[in-house]
């Protein structure tokens, strides 16, 4: 009997130092995220398209991802540290976001779930021109993520967490937002 219940009690230990493993192991990628952020270090999601010279045959699908992109990125920097974001900038995002979808569109009331706690995080964070383009190149490529690997797609919802908590956001604040905006993505991946 006693070895039995020692036995337990081993099996217990072990299995309760794997958990700690585990969330040690989230948090040093999470770090090393913010690092890269700091650095500098590219975006994981698709760099965008370079712009073509004047004169030249305009590629529709381009043209259209840079002016996505230089939405979103003027919604962001519209959003001001301390400030709440107006009905009409949630709406205006709202649109931009759908616009920038060129696939299957998510449903209405997870991208309002994302836009709400963006604007909401976004009001307590400090991010710069950078991040915020950053920022908007991952929103992008998640909007646009259906033919990206898995691992690719985790990979930029990491790096949007990571850039708001880089812009100090709270750390459970800015996982709430990555899990919306991961809800959103899973909607367009179905």
């Amino acid at each position: 009997m006693k070895t039995l219940v020692l036995l337990g009690m081993i099996t217990g230990l072990v299995c309760s130092s794997w958990g700690q493993a585990g969330q040690a192991l989230r948090r040093a990628r999470e770090i090393s995220n913010q690092n890269n952020v700091r650095q500098g270090v590219p975006s994981p999601a698709p760099q965008p398209a370079a712009p073509l010279p004047a004169g030249a045959g305009t590629n529709h699908a381009v043209a259209t991802q840079q002016q996505s992109l230089a939405a979103l990125q003027a919604d962001l920097a519209g959003f001001k540290t301390g400030a709440v974001a107006s009905d009409a900038q949630k709406q205006q995002f709202t649109v931009h976001l759908a616009r920038a979808v060129r696939g299957h569109k998510p449903s209405l009331p997870s991208v309002r779930k994302l836009v709400n706690s963006l604007t909401a995080g976004l009001s307590g964070a400090t991010l710069t021109d950078e991040q915020r383009g950053r920022l908007a190149l991952d929103l992008d490529a998640v909007l646009n993520s259906r033919d990206q690997s898995a691992a690719q797609f985790d990979k930029i919802i990491a790096d949007v967490q990571a850039i708001l908590e880089v812009g100090t956001l709270k750390r459970n604040q800015a996982a709430g937002i990555a899990n919306d905006l991961k809800q959103v993505g899973m909607e367009i991946r179905r």
